[in-house]
């Protein structure tokens, strides 16, 4: 019988999640510097000429606090975003993929609804992050300074738009996580099956082994 390594057979979902977590929480400080530049460059009517214009205005205006407005929406859009993702997916594997064969369909599949399922519930806290990098001058105006905070972010928009303003832009998160986690998930599942095929096939040194023969000699009593 061929032996198995249970870390190259079993979910690895979990280890997944605690490494992107990891990192994640590694690299956040640079995620929040170029979130806030890329999304002030995507305003409508823009004062900024290229990313790095933007990024010396920013410092010389507002301070480098700006790029960390919304450092702590980050962390908490990320992690119910992740622990949806890992939930869902592994939801639709048991469901089309009981065995966890590789089979391309069901892990683009899988991928997509976590994805979109993961997108959707999160946005609120992505309309926040977005208010807080942006710094959208309706917002700042009603609010009679700068916000801060996920807290007066989500006041602000609550005072805008109401309740319905927390999903404004839903369908096009969705739209837009939809394929990214099918083709994530995909190529995930490609080279872990590619990767661990030979090892899978390759004889192992306990299979060749001499048995051992024990033998067992009678004495005798004359």
């Amino acid at each position: 019988m061929i032996s198995r390594c249970p870390t190259l057979y079993h979910s690895n979902a979990p280890l997944l999640f605690y490494t992107e977590q990891y990192m994640y929480l590694c690299n956040v400080n640079t995620v929040c510097v170029t979130a806030v530049i890329k999304q002030r460059m995507q305003v409508y009517g823009t004062p900024y000429r290229s990313s790095l214009d933007c990024a010396c205005k920013v410092f010389a205006q507002e301070g480098w606090q700006a790029f960390y407005y919304s450092f702590g929406t980050q962390l908490l859009l990320n992690i119910p975003y992740q622990s949806l993702h890992f939930v869902v997916y592994e939801f639709a594997q048991d469901l089309v993929n009981h065995d966890r064969e590789y089979r391309p369909m069901t892990h683009m599949f899988s991928g997509a609804l976590a994805g979109a399922v993961a997108a959707g519930l999160t946005t609120p806290f992505d309309v926040c992050k977005t208010l807080l990098n942006t710094q959208e001058q309706s917002a700042v105006a009603q609010h009679g300074k700068q916000v801060h905070g996920v807290l007066s972010a989500a006041r602000a928009i609550y005072q805008l738009r109401g309740f319905a303003g927390f999903f404004s832009g839903t369908t096009a998160r969705v739209v837009f996580q939809i394929p990214s986690t099918a083709i994530a998930w995909l190529v995930y599942e490609f080279f872990k099956y590619a990767l661990t095929r030979k090892w899978r096939h390759a004889p192992h040194s306990h299979e060749h082994a001499t048995p051992l023969v024990v033998a067992t000699v009678s004495s005798r009593t004359d």
